[in-house]
């Protein structure tokens, strides 16, 4: 998944970064030193992302719209430039900002959102504006939700062509039922249907009351779990609601971990001694070395930090400095292995930022990742390209082999993608998940999440991969009955294989 969740991000970049930031001791109103720098005033918009701006004097308004809504997210007062400029900054286009708080570090590759300066806020904003101040719910009504809703897909979702969505058919079928004296659970059940033909793992909606619903783009290693524990219980898949028990969620669950737990202890196999398998990071990073070959997992591009001890900049920052540690380290043990193989199979996502952290220490060149822009109405915003450059320490360049699967998901891909431009990588296993976007998400007016798809993500020769994944040079299956049956790892014997010969 990607934690980049841009509503929620700019909400809690500014809370963090504003509090208490006023240089007035007795914590009074900002004086004119306090003042954010003219150049950062006015009115700005973000074209394909649904954001807008209200910079003033010490103050920012956040809202995000549609054609008919608006949604007033963050009102900040006793703001300063230098609070300003640890989540914004001038882009290299003139009369551009670049949010670049939550994409990394100040330095980071990874391109922010940008701003373009504009002289009055949406129309919308303009007129029909519902606050999301005060946290509490608003007075619109089922209809209302369920129209703001469908134009946030309709305006923003990346592509209906994809999977051959007719969307206005898709809310008219959903919605039929719905009129203003449904119940919310009715509303939630709407929501839920019109997910199911996008087939995209970005894609969902959450409720206070605890409902989620999702489609994933493809089948991961869980969801193939799940389905062998129902055929293994003679259960139909998708097990039906009515049979389900906690019981048999429960031992669902224990199915799902000793596989897990198994996977990595085939894994774990090809180590000459257990003890040889150094573990950092909260366990997201793992490595030892066999035979002159070296294995590097990596688990994770997130859960290095935790988000809750820092504002985005300083999370980004510490995130970075606990990556960069550990794969000094690992590396550095690694350093005299003629190859190594790298393991992003369980990989779910993250941060494209710590994605590109740790592909830079597979080159010794600045290299084109890959591109990437946003739907705008009928078009696209500008292609941002992005690229890898060679870190500062120890590197590793010698022949690499690159382990997906379809678990490998959305920063992982991203990660995959990059690593993909490197003449000496090969990629061995399934294709990755083929959900790259950072996700789109919106607090709704009634309590209701809504996240949604809204980014190209773009190989340098402009090949687009979402709902199948990076391909890979040499297809081998992931953790199949068969491998575990033989107690092997195909995908570390063929990479054992390639790098030998």
């Amino acid at each position: 998944m990607k934690l980049k969740s841009l509503a929620t991000s700019i909400c809690t970049a500014i809370l963090l970064s504003a509090c208490g930031s006023s240089n007035d001791s007795t914590g009074g109103s900002s004086t004119l030193d306090d003042a954010i720098a003219a150049k950062y005033q006015g009115n700005w918009q973000a074209p394909g992302y649904a954001l807008s701006m209200e910079i003033g004097a010490d103050s920012v308004n956040v809202y995000r719209y549609t054609s008919d809504y608006c949604l007033h997210i963050t009102e900040e007062i006793d703001v300063n430039t230098q609070d300003l400029e640890r989540l914004v900054r001038e882009a290299d286009e003139a009369q551009q900002l670049e949010w670049y708080s939550g994409f990394g570090s100040a330095d980071s590759q990874v391109p922010g959102i940008h701003f373009d300066q504009v002289i009055e806020l949406p129309e919308s904003c303009q007129n029909n504006v519902t606050s999301m101040l005060d946290g509490t719910t608003t007075s619109l009504d089922i209809l209302e939700l369920w129209d703001l809703y469908g134009q946030i897909f309709s305006e923003y979702y990346v592509d209906f062509d994809l999977n051959s969505v007719d969307w206005n058919q898709v809310l008219n079928d959903a919605g039929s039922e719905l009129h203003s004296g449904s119940d919310a659970f009715s509303l939630f059940l709407a929501m839920e249907q019109t997910l199911v033909p996008l087939s995209d793992g970005h894609n969902y909606a959450q409720a206070q009351q605890d409902w989620s619903a999702k489609t994933l783009t493809k089948p991961t290693l869980i969801e193939r779990l799940i389905e062998e524990f129902a055929d293994a219980n003679d259960l139909p898949y998708p097990i039906p609601d009515h049979l389900v028990t906690q019981d048999l969620v429960d031992d669902a669950n224990a199915y799902i971990m000793a596989h897990l737990e198994n996977q990595w202890e085939l894994v774990a196999d090809y180590a000459e001694d257990p003890s040889d398998i150094q573990t950092a990071a909260n366990g997201h990073i793992r490595w030892f070395e066999n035979q002159g070959l070296g294995y590097l997992f990596i688990g994770s591009m997130a859960g290095y930090a935790d988000p809750d001890d820092y504002d985005e900049l300083g999370y980004a920052e510490k995130t970075l400095s606990v990556v960069n540690a550990t794969l000094n380290q690992a590396l550095t043990d690694l350093q005299h292995v003629n190859g190594l193989i790298i393991d992003v199979r369980t990989n779910d996502g993250g941060h494209d930022f710590v994605s590109l952290a740790i592909a830079n220490r597979f080159t010794d060149s600045s290299v084109h990742a890959y591109s990437k822009q946003a739907r705008s109405g009928n078009s696209r915003t500008p292609l941002l390209d992005v690229f890898l450059e060679p870190h500062s320490g120890i590197r590793f360049t010698e022949p690499t082999v690159l382990l997906t699967s379809s678990s490998t998901v959305s920063a992982a891909e991203a990660f995959t993608l990059s690593m993909a431009q490197l003449p000496q990588v090969t990629l061995i296993g399934e294709r990755s998940h083929g959900a790259f976007s950072d996700v789109m998400e919106w607090d709704l007016p009634n309590g209701f999440k809504a996240g949604l798809s809204n980014e190209y993500y773009l190989s340098p020769q402009g090949e687009w991969f979402e709902g199948q994944g990076v391909p890979v040079d040499a297809f081998v299956p992931f953790y199949t009955i068969e491998q575990r049956e033989a107690e092997v790892d195909l995908g570390i014997e063929t990479a054992f294989e390639i790098l030998t010969n």
